[in-house]
């Protein structure tokens, strides 16, 4: 099967290419895999720029995903250094795919227990703009789809060169440790009238933050780590040639390392990552194709009983894609991928104590209809997993066009989950809650997902709202004591609830985004809530343009109370963080900006099972030409 699919990968190159003109419409989202507008989407999407970016102070995605409605930040794990999760609707944070320009980032977590790596793939400086679909689009995407798509597009240019430095300095509140740097560099642009080059470089380094704590014989040490110390490189290079208007390569390598330190200097766990892609791409008038290679490399090595041994992940994947518009009023995809996981543990002298690999092929059609007033869609994907079977998900979509500015959608969608190389596989983990046992025995994962929204797009207002839910059956969760805890599958669990966002501009100079997010879970098996889920969550902010290039950014986030066991006796309080940024045009290519993030000094101390970062006031300075 495996050679199979590379046959009908191949087949749909030789007669069909691909159409990249999509990206020159603002409005149109890529991710979408549609000819449309983002309103005439039948899924709820969020589109966060470069502009909306700088308005915060963010170290990695997760800062910026949590302030979008939909998406609440979740503790990935209690008392695991500071260390935060992302969650959509409710669903963990592997229900979220995340891509880079298009390709699939593996998550960090399923061989390092509760690493939140993941969200820093990609530097903050480098990122275009970050394109997130809620709700199932497993038919498509995908294993790992059924909460959402996060695709971080990174920057290019048509400008025969382009750049910029970004230096900044972070000074903490703590008592002990949290001050942080930063300093990154990109430049770009058309080398030539066929060739253009992308490259970024940067690094970012954050000092643990300690405390007063005891050893296990009750003496005071000075050594209690609240939140790791961090030290981040990464290395982005793009390069495309445009053969003619209608044919293109590219290749494209992303570095990166990251090193995480208890207060004590100890390392935590180090982490390094190469991801390598290569793609041909050709189009039509009313036909397309892509061809693309994408191979993901990372080694993980840290300080515990079980990750003595050093980590290696690598994955593999291939994919080819035809779209076709020569069908009146239709809109069709056609897609096949292959890939294969490979997972290895080395021993301290470099041999190999287990290794695993998994193979898996998928097919998927999508066809988008414009019936009048309503846009149609509709389509399904075939997955042939090596150890798990066969599953087809389909997925329908519609959008009903009230007048210019109003939109009614609707969607089902259903998903597939194959458990990871290391959770299917009966050689992995210590028995820790940080390394569970692996299971031969486990069952891939479904959904099925139900999505009611209302938007509304005005000359100064901009409202999105939508009813959601999503049923999971086998979901994949940890059960057992310490020294004995192994991945096990959960019968059923329920996540629903509604989100609401805002966009409204006072007047020219000022713009006021709101979002609330409710979320209600729960274990069919049990009866109880999903622990480290707040039902409430919201975000508001003010952008204000002045004179004299001066702009400011104020926002405040509430997280709701929120179970941190499975027993639900225990429950963490809510908390509120206050942040404020002021930015400053010096010249037409050189600014600073000074902010604040926790202005009320919210301490980690009160808010079990997080340890919040504590308040930070920081100046940067950003040149560009």
């Amino acid at each position: 099967m495996y050679k199979k699919s590379l046959f009908v990968i191949s087949a749909l190159a030789m007669v069909s290419s691909n159409i990249f003109a999509v990206d020159e419409l603002e409005d149109i989202v890529v991710t979408a895999k549609s000819e449309k507008s983002i309103k005439d989407l039948s899924e709820v999407v969020t589109v966060i720029s470069a502009e909306d970016i700088k308005k915060i102070n963010a170290t990695n995605i997760k800062d910026i995903l949590i302030k979008t409605p939909g998406i609440i930040k979740t503790a990935a794990g209690a008392m695991m250094g500071g260390r935060e999760s992302i969650s959509i609707r409710g669903l963990d944070s592997t229900y979220a795919l995340i891509l880079v320009d298009g390709k699939k980032i593996s998550p960090t977590d399923d061989y390092i227990g509760h690493s939140d790596f993941q969200y820093s793939w990609v530097p903050i400086d480098m990122i275009e703009r970050i394109e997130v679909m809620k709700g199932p689009k497993s038919s498509i995407y995908g294993s790992q789809a059924i909460g959402g798509v996060i695709n971080i597009i990174t920057k290019k240019d048509t400008r025969k060169l382009f750049g910029e430095v970004n230096l900044q300095s972070g000074f903490s509140a703590a008592e002990n440790g949290g001050d942080e740097t930063r300093i990154s560099a990109n430049i770009g642009g058309n080398i030539s009238d066929k060739l253009s080059l992308f490259l970024g470089v940067n690094k970012n380094e954050k000092d643990a933050t300690g405390g007063v704590g005891t050893t296990a014989f009750g003496t005071p040490t000075n050594e209690a780590t609240y939140i790791e110390g961090l030290e981040t490189k990464d290395v982005l290079a793009k390069l495309k040639y445009n053969f003619d208007d209608t044919q293109s390569v590219y290749a494209s390598y992303i570095k990166g390392e990251e090193e995480r330190k208890d207060y004590d200097d100890t390392t935590t766990y180090d982490l390094e990552r190469d991801i390598y892609s290569v793609g041909y791409e050709k189009s039509f008038e009313k036909l397309s194709f892509s061809l693309d290679y994408s191979k993901s490399e990372q080694e993980a090595a840290a300080n515990s009983m079980f990750a003595t041994y050093t980590h290696k992940l690598t994955s593999d994947s291939l994919k080819g894609e035809a779209k076709i518009s020569m069908i009146e009023k239709n809109y069709i995809i056609i897609g096949a991928e292959t890939s294969k996981d490979s997972y290895d543990r080395l021993r301290q002298n470099g041999s190999t104590q287990y290794a695993f690999d998994a193979r898996a092929n998928a097919y998927y059609l999508q066809d988008e209809i414009e019936l009048g007033d309503f846009v149609l869609s509709f389509g399904g994907r075939f997955d042939d997993n090596q150890k798990y079977g066969s599953e087809f998900s389909p997925n329908l979509g519609l959008v009903y066009k009230i007048d210019d500015m109003q939109r009614l959608k609707a969607s089902y969608g259903e998903g597939f989950k194959a458990p990871s190389v290391t959770k299917g596989s009966n050689g992995f983990g210590s028995g820790s809650h940080a390394a569970p046992y692996g299971n031969d025995n486990l069952k891939a994962e479904t959904s099925k997902s139900y999505e009611l929204a209302y938007e509304f797009y005005g000359k100064n207002t901009t409202f999105k709202s939508a009813i959601f839910k999503t049923d999971v059956e086998d979901m994949i969760n940890t059960a057992g004591t310490t020294g004995n805890v192994r991945y096990i599958n959960v019968d059923q669990v329920a996540t629903k609830g509604f989100e609401l966002g805002v966009d409204y501009d006072l007047n020219s100079s000022h713009t006021l985004n709101v979002n609330y997010t409710y979320i209600q879970t729960e274990n069919k098996q049990t009866g109880k809530d999903l622990t480290y889920k707040p039902e409430h969550t919201f975000n508001i902010g003010l952008n204000s343009e002045f004179g004299w290039g001066i702009s400011t950014y104020i926002s405040a986030n509430y997280i709701g109370e929120q179970y941190s066991d499975v027993d639900n006796t225990d429950k963490a309080s809510g908390y509120t963080i206050f942040n404020a940024q002021i930015n400053k045009d010096i010249t037409k290519d050189l600014s600073v900006k000074l902010g604040v993030d926790n202005i009320t000094d919210e301490e980690f101390d009160n808010n079990d099972p997080y340890y919040l970062q504590r308040r930070v006031a920081y100046i940067g300075l950003r040149y560009k030409f």
